[in-house]
């Protein structure tokens, strides 16, 4: 299902430089540290301390110089791309009052255990069906949502739009297109900014630069995304950050020999 996460990936190879060079900083820093507990040897206390300050200065580290070395068009872009992923979760809690399955064994068992009704709530099941490899499964889930409204309208024709690029490549969204025309205004902007992230997707799957659709998305949604990416990555990363700091922080204690304390 490469084509399902190509999108992912290619915001991976775009923060993975970045990453690495913050990391880089982040370990020096903190291997300064392990080195100066090393030679005052000040006992478990200190060393305690000294090892809680490394973890909080490890993540600011990574997650600011991250941020601040971050072009303006690639964070207008992951800012468009990650509002649209933030509604989709909180649409699935919504609908589900589930939390999204992390795992595809996790994902066929919620499957399982919530039958198609044939209607909107059947949406949630088109993502995980494709996620697990039921392409024509998703197809037919996909096919069967309503289209009572402009809005069911557009989110079936995205859905099957989504569901046939991943299983052939076809990059067709003219049919999208027309049904984002037909939404209000009101709509339209959010319509507009998913339509972008499908755009994008094809486009990095393609191996091709994918920025501009989202950048032009963002554009299009103002001011109230102003310091969303931020709290999000935050969101969405900080606990993995964190463990990764703290896994690496007692490394760099244990080989400058901070730990044990002697």
């Amino acid at each position: 299902m490469a084509r399902q996460f190509a999108l992912l990936r290619g915001f991976q190879r775009l923060e993975s430089r970045r990453a690495t060079v913050a990391g880089m900083v982040a370990v020096a820093v903190v291997a300064v540290i392990g080195g100066t507990i090393t030679l005052a040897r000040p006992g478990w206390p200190v060393t305690a301390v000294a090892l809680t300050v490394s973890v909080a200065l490890f993540v600011a580290i990574m997650f600011g110089l991250s941020a601040l070395a971050r072009p303006r068009p690639v964070s207008r872009a992951l800012e468009a791309y990650r509002w649209v992923a933030r509604r989709a979760w909180l649409r699935w809690r919504d609908i589900t009052g589930d939390d999204v399955p992390r795992t595809p064994t996790r994902a066929r068992a919620w499957l399982e255990a919530h039958p198609a009704t044939g209607g909107a709530a059947d949406q949630p099941r088109v993502e995980l069906l494709v996620w697990i490899g039921e392409l024509d499964a998703a197809r037919r889930v996909a096919r069967g949502l309503p289209v009572g409204t402009p809005w069911e309208r557009f989110e079936r024709d995205i859905e099957l739009a989504f569901v046939d690029f991943v299983a052939t490549a076809d990059d067709d969204l003219r049919g999208v297109r027309r049904a984002l025309e037909d939404l209000p205004a009101t709509d339209r902007r959010i319509g507009r900014a998913m339509l972008a992230v499908e755009e994008a997707r094809q486009l990095a799957a393609a191996g091709r630069p994918f920025l501009d659709p989202l950048v032009a998305a963002r554009d299009t949604l103002g001011a109230e995304l102003d310091g969303f990416l931020l709290a999000d990555l935050a969101r969405w990363l900080g606990g993995r950050l964190v463990v990764f700091a703290c896994l690496t922080t007692v490394i760099c204690f244990v080989v400058a020999g901070a730990i044990p304390p002697r």
